[in-house]
């Protein structure tokens, strides 16, 4: 056996990240660690980081969890991603809020 480190595939490196961050969300429950997931990945992963995974999830469907499988397919599905962590705006004359408008 080598001492040496493996090194990871693209590939493989994609398939540990999605369940990484779906290992982190899994106290929220299933559906909203599959929603979570999704716009992470909608919101922060690189185009081509996209394409690849939604492609394996194709030809590999084995290799991925229930929860980053539903989120790999909302992603592919092009389904919109809530945004409900956007800064609200503050209303006419009101403070606390974004002052940006």
């Amino acid at each position: 056996m080598s001492d040496e480190p493996q090194i990871m595939s693209t590939a493989d490196r994609l398939v540990y990240m999605a369940h990484q961050i779906a290992r982190n969300l899994a106290t929220m429950g299933e559906a909203k660690a599959t929603e979570t997931l999704a716009e992470h990945l909608a919101s922060f992963w690189d185009p081509r980081m996209k394409e690849r995974i939604i492609a394996m999830a194709g030809e590999q469907p084995d290799r991925f969890s229930p929860v980053v499988a539903a989120a790999v397919a909302r992603l592919a599905g092009g389904r919109p991603v809530p945004q409900d962590q956007a800064t609200p705006f503050n209303a006419v004359d009101e403070a606390g809020h974004c002052d940006a408008g």
